[in-house]
């Protein structure tokens, strides 16, 4: 029996090893776009580097946009590249800000947007984003 767990730990292991990078970049995205349909800002913040230039503002900013309206999310990658521990990607990233006022607006955001990546500590962080202000709260009505 230890020898079938064992056997199961390493293919798990190797596996792991050989994952494919693009996917897992694209899987950062997506859990981002998804966060900030569900009004989560700490998972959307989860994939930033706390070093990133911008990082105090864009946690602030986004924490404030998912607080003051009801947002749609979605991604488009239009080129990327990379290896096994540093990717750059620009992505298509449309918003739609649905204000929670009674008949508010409803404002569409759409920008290219271009990430830097690198894997620390297993994991795939932003250090690099642009533009910020794609995320920034809808002004005040």
């Amino acid at each position: 029996m230890r020898a079938i767990v064992r056997s199961a730990v390493l293919l798990a292991a190797a596996a792991a090893a050989f994952a494919d990078p693009h996917d897992d970049v694209i899987e950062v995205f997506t859990s981002m776009a998804n966060a900030l349909t569900t009004t989560n800002p700490g998972e959307f913040m989860k994939a930033v580097d706390a070093d990133m230039p911008g990082y105090d503002r864009l946690k602030t900013d986004v924490t404030a946009l998912v607080n003051q309206a009801d947002i749609a999310s979605s991604i488009e990658p239009l080129q990327d590249s990379g290896d096994a521990s540093k990717w750059t990607i620009d992505l298509d990233w449309l918003l739609e800000v649905r204000s929670l006022v009674q008949d508010g607006p409803v404002v569409h955001r759409r920008q290219i947007v271009h990430c830097e990546l690198e894997k620390k500590k297993g994991r795939w962080k932003i250090v690099s984003m642009k533009p910020l202000e794609l995320f920034a709260p809808p002004p005040p009505e």
